[in-house]
């Protein structure tokens, strides 16, 4: 490079700033400036010491030398070696005595940083050796910079790896081009290095650059980083499953001891005010009146509850009766109107996965309930051979933009919110996305593939039944015998409170007591009774599943379901099974035993859709 002495780019009044912080760099002074001309120069070049037999070894230590010229012919030398890179600084006459410069372009400082750096820096030349490495650059391969320089780079490294490095090498001198590759260790684990190569332009010859990077520190902090982000991931979905299992523990709870004991409480009560009335004060009748309204309201409250912690409907029926039913509820709750499209029919999935497409429904349509203002919505589930989609869209104000918040801001309660949903999907392996805008509404589309998700269940047809024996009168009306009644629950304190409601009757027997469904289909077939008063929820078999069964073995029998669980899909539910009634335990003894009757009443050419539903 052409360059005057007088244009400099660093100005070092004394080399002792280098000398300070790099010692191995040694300043040899001598000679003098006379007359404003250049009669020294200085330049760098490896120090050699004599070892014991005599010869010579690089110190790998870094000298500045200081020569003398003289004459024009020297002059011109120095420019032609300023012009080659050979000169690093240069020594001038000022008024405050010496100055030692450095050229625009000089090797000295440029190499100063070089040397301090942690990044392994190089020169190659076309044939892949090493002319200049600075000594992290020889640490990354193992070896001291003497051992490295002039040397095959490819040599040092194992012989698998050679090939690519060899072709990096030729791309290196055309363009960019970078490598990872793994390096052995004489000790310790191998290392990880990625090699990026540069061609140098504007050189007396065709080199290279080349920075070594050792990747392996990162690459081990990578990994530590993603199993600790898999271990918070497997801990927080233990957490939610952990959560949805205490939540259906609680509903279970609230459901089979809270709401049986109610409903007991409430036939006792109902009873006494039936039969006992004549006999109570006016002062006694109110309080048993107002003892049985207080009665229902907790019933009622109790059944909300244990629905909203975990809906029965989910586990008896699956999911596409639940959708609706939660749909239906939510609507009288908010007042916001939901175009619901989900099949009748969806096979059932793995219970994990129903209560996690259920749990998404829920946390979405709460979010349109508070935050979306809007006046409707809609619900659509479709399935296809390989993945489940749920779609719970608003046409509300929309998602506004917003301004980051802090992790400890955005972070939000473990369970609920987008977090919680995006975190239960991605358990299945599956996907949740939200599109919005502002007044545009909200979109959540939650994709789960069915891939071990979906579980075989047996699919009993929907009773259609049409009785062709004719029926016109109650087989006890013509023959003055008691209709046999058998009680199937699996509540022992709810079996005696039907038991003690209908066996009063004159014309009622209670012919036998089951405490699960197949128990309940099993004694019908044995005991072959009138009528079936059934619960929905019970071990084995549920209620309507022993619904269809009892209608194929005993088309005659009448069937009335005496269940906790009170809403509009569940008496849908009720009447597409077959059942011919319906009674709520939260009514009173007095509506059991009506239901009873007209269901009894019925002539056998009645559908089910017809049966008295109370």
């Amino acid at each position: 490079m052409s360059q005057r002495p007088s244009h400099v780019k660093f100005l070092v009044p004394e080399l002792s700033l280098f000398i300070h912080e790099y010692p191995d760099v040694t300043v040899y002074r001598s000679g003098r400036l006379c007359h404003g001309k250049i009669q020294e120069y200085l330049t760098l070049r490896k120090k050699t010491s004599v070892t014991k037999n005599g010869s010579k070894r690089r110190t790998g230590r870094v000298s500045i030398v200081r020569a003398k010229t003289t004459g024009d012919n020297e002059a011109r030398e120095i420019v032609k070696a300023i012009r080659g890179g050979r000169i690093d600084a240069l020594v001038m006459e000022s008024a405050h005595g010496d100055r030692a410069v450095t050229l625009q372009g000089a090797e000295l400082p440029y190499r100063v940083l070089v040397e301090s750096i942690n990044e392994g820096a190089a020169t190659l030349d076309r044939s892949g050796n090493v002319l200049y490495a600075n000594a992290r650059f020889a640490g990354i391969l193992d070896l001291s910079v003497d051992k490295l320089v002039g040397t095959a780079l490819v040599n040092h490294l194992p012989s698998w790896q050679r090939d690519k490095l060899l072709e990096l090498i030729v791309q290196g001198h055309r363009r960019r081009a970078g490598i990872e590759l793994i390096l052995e260790a004489p000790t310790g684990s191998p290392k990880l290095v990625r090699f990026t190569l540069k061609p140098l332009k504007n050189t007396p010859r065709h080199t290279v650059c080349v920075v070594a990077t050792e990747l392996t520190e990162l690459v081990e902090a990578s990994e530590a980083l993603k199993s600790n982000e898999e271990s918070l991931r497997q801990l927080s979905a233990r957490l939610l499953q952990l959560q949805d299992e205490e939540r259906r523990h609680i509903a279970r709870d609230l459901h089979d001891i809270t709401g049986q004991k109610l409903a007991f409480q409430s036939m006792a009560l109902s009873s006494l005010q039936t039969r006992q009335s004549p006999n109570l004060d006016a002062e006694a009748q109110q309080a048993l009146s107002e003892s049985l309204v207080l009665n229902k309201e907790i019933s009622a409250e109790i059944r909300t509850l244990s629905y909203l912690l975990h809906p029965p409907l989910l586990d008896e029926l699956g999911l596409s009766s639940a959708a609706r039913w939660y749909a239906a509820g939510f609507t009288k709750r908010t007042g916001i109107p939901i175009d619901v499209d989900v099949p009748q029919e969806i096979k059932r999935f793995s219970p994990d996965a129903e209560v996690v497409i259920f749990r998404v429904l829920q946390e979405s349509l709460t979010n349109v309930h508070r935050y979306a203002n809007t006046s409707r919505a809609r619900l659509c589930i479709r399935t296809t051979e390989d993945d489940i989609k749920v779609e719970i869209e608003d046409y509300g104000k929309g998602i506004q933009a917003t301004k980051s918040k802090s992790p400890q801001d955005s972070v939000a309660p473990l369970g609920v919110g987008i977090q919680g949903m995006t975190e239960r999907i991605r358990q299945l392996g599956g996907r949740l996305e939200i599109t919005s805008g502002p007044k545009r509404g909200t979109l959540v589309t939650a994709t789960i593939p069915l891939g071990g998700s979906q579980v075989e269940v047996p699919a009993l047809p929907i009773a259609n039944i049409a009785f062709t024996s004719a029926f016109p009168t109650d087989r006890a009306l013509a023959t003055h015998q008691r209709h046999q009644i058998l009680i199937a629950d699996d509540h022992e304190m709810i079996r005696r409170g039907v038991r003690n409601t209908l066996q009063t009757e004159p014309d009622l027997e209670i012919c036998g007591e089951a405490i699960n469904g197949q128990d309940a289909v099993d004694k019908v077939r044995a005991l072959h009774p009138d009528l079936v008063i059934l619960d929905i929820n019970m071990p084995v078999l549920n209620g309507l599943v022993a619904v269809r069964q009892i209608l194929r073995y005993s088309p005659n029998t009448k069937i009335v379901i005496f269940s906790v669980h009170d809403s509009d899909q569940t008496r849908q539910e009720v009447t597409a099974a077959g059942a011919h009634g319906f009674v709520s335990k939260g009514k009173d003894s007095n509506d059991l035993l009506r239901v009873v009757r007209d269901v009894l009443r019925m002539n056998n050419t009645q559908s089910a859709s017809a049966a008295a539903i109370h």
